[in-house]
């Protein structure tokens, strides 16, 4: 039976391009603050020039850590079984390969160099010669490719299993209605405990094969998560008051981040901190479930508010949904840039900041327009 709320005429589908151009924003704002005092490798790196600012731009990328790369697998998932449905899995494997395969290959062979000359000459101020072009596998930032590759090569091998046994079917989970709370508090519980197992062994901030494995619980339960959304139809049947009790009791857990740290006795000793990062602390698994239950509370909410606030779309908006994907791929190199032209600027560190950040987002976007003109370009980027 179809829910009061999905009996309206049918709305063009925007909020999934304009979720994904929020989360590329985001991504790229949350890598702008690494440079001012957020917590995260980056290869430059401007003392701020109070105590505020650091505070913020850790509250500011911890919130954003929780959700915002879950939310872009959860989407990956959403639109996987779809494509495999239309194109079968030599195909879709071939097209994975073309769309993730040809940026890492680029990245770790052009985009790397042009970095590290940007780096190389910054910090040492020399040359950077020809002896030192960099030609290994090192995916960077964009891990999330290798990742999605790992991830799909998975669902089609399960595919190809499941529709050659005799009982074959989808797995049938919530299928037409979104997962009632009970299941979101139980997936909570789960994932919390698998999050701070995984970490007992590799705490936040350290990497193996390229990728974070402390964080990878949830990656891994938001792409799979979105294809069984997309079998069960879960964000087009999300209802409102669920979605808005998630997203107030987020705003209420919000702020234990710092309740956390203080009780955590950082104010004593900000070592403390490497507590909360992994381990078999206590510490560490508090720090957990914040994260946890913020991942369900704020993506719940997010797929929410842009179905029905933010399902619509300009000039601006498309050209932006058109250009997301060659903006994640290059805005790394543009934030150096941007970092190393701002540091000797002398203004508040929040407001570098700011400006680094609005600035690395209007340049990564339309530095992409001339390159998705490239040939064979849109093939690959979209």
């Amino acid at each position: 039976m179809t829910s009061p709320e999905n009996t309206k005429p049918k709305q063009r589908v925007y909020y999934f391009d304009n979720l994904r151009i929020y989360l590329t924003v985001l991504v790229i704002f949350h890598h702008a603050a690494l440079a001012f005092g957020g917590m995260g490798d980056w290869g430059v790196k401007d003392p701020a020039v109070d105590d505020i600012s650091p505070i913020f731009l850790l509250f500011f990328n911890a919130i954003n850590q929780t959700y915002f790369m879950s939310a872009f697998f959860l989407l990956a998932g959403y639109f996987t079984p779809p494509a495999f449905e239309r194109k079968g899995s030599i195909l879709l494997l071939k097209d994975r390969l073309i769309r993730l395969g040809i940026p890492l290959a680029i990245y770790t062979t052009v985009i790397v160099n042009v970095t590290n000359y940007m780096l190389t000459v910054y910090h040492k101020g020399a040359s950077y010669g020809i002896r030192n072009l960099e030609f290994v596998y090192n995916p960077g930032h964009l891990w999330f490719l290798q990742a999605l590759l790992i991830f799909a090569l998975i669902y089609v091998i399960f595919r190809v299993l499941a529709d050659r046994s005799p009982q074959k079917g989808a797995i049938k989970i919530y299928r037409d209605t979104f997962p009632p709370d009970v299941a979101l508090w139980i997936s909570i519980g789960v994932l919390a405990v698998l999050t701070f197992s995984v970490r007992v062994v590799f705490p936040i901030g350290v990497w193996f094969a390229y990728i974070q494995p402390g964080h990878f619980v949830h990656y891994a339960f938001s792409f799979y998560g979105g294809v069984l959304a997309y079998r069960g139809d879960w964000f087009h049947r999300l209802p409102k008051i669920q979605a808005r009790r998630w997203g107030i009791m987020s705003l209420i857990i919000i702020p234990f981040f710092f309740v956390m740290l203080i009780l955590g006795g950082v104010l004593e000793n900000e070592e403390v901190v490497e507590k909360f990062l992994g381990g078999f602390h206590l510490h560490a698994f508090v720090y957990s479930v914040w994260e946890t239950f913020l991942f369900i509370g704020i993506i719940v909410f997010l797929l929410y508010f842009f179905r029905e606030r933010l399902n619509r779309s300009g000039k601006i908006a498309k050209s932006m949904a058109v250009n997301v994907y060659t903006a994640y791929i290059i805005h790394q190199t543009i934030l150096y840039a941007l970092d190393i032209i701002m540091i000797p600027v002398n203004i508040p560190t929040i407001l570098k900041f700011f400006v680094v950040g609005l600035l690395g987002v209007t340049a990564s976007f339309l530095i992409s327009i001339p390159i998705r003109r490239l040939p064979y370009a849109q093939r690959v980027l979209g």
